[in-house]
């Protein structure tokens, strides 16, 4: 009777179909010297947050989570900058940004459906920085935000 159950047990757990999920983090840092102003053209981001540390630069910390999706794929979306930051600076501004200002869906090869995909955000700001909490609220999550430093 136990085996009996087990097996049936087992049997509805593989049918209903088993939902694995890949979750990597990416890290990048920004130098931020003697720059003046700071803003974060971050786009596609669910969730983005903004901590302050004692550090003297400026650290992304990108969550990546997809459902049914194997290692390889996320490694290859990684590879490729679908999660990638770059920078630009000039005088006294420093602006960071996402490189894939639009990511289409990921597919899953040869059919029509699509991986379920969440990608998180932390910024982590050096303590000599202010910043308007106004622009860290859920309807602001696609525009850009400014940083600039704190009066001596």
């Amino acid at each position: 009777m136990t085996n009996r159950l087990i097996l049936l047990l087992c049997t509805l757990w593989f049918a209903t179909g088993v939902s694995a999920q890949m979750e990597r983090t990416v890290y990048q840092v920004f130098e931020v010297d003697s720059v003046q102003t700071v803003t974060l053209d971050i786009v596609n981001f669910t969730y983005p947050e903004l901590h302050i540390w004692a550090g003297n630069s400026i650290l992304t910390e990108a969550n990546i989570q997809i459902w049914d999706a194997s290692p390889e794929i996320v490694n290859d979306l990684i590879k490729e900058g679908r999660y990638a930051f770059d920078s630009e600076k000039s005088n006294e501004s420093l602006r960071i940004f996402t490189t894939q200002r639009k990511r289409e869906d990921v597919r899953r090869q040869g059919t029509p459906s699509k991986f379920v995909e969440q990608t998180t955000i932390k910024v982590f700001v050096p303590d000599i920085y202010e910043f308007d909490p106004a622009e860290w609220t859920p309807e602001q999550t696609d525009k850009p935000k400014t940083l600039r430093r704190k009066p001596n």
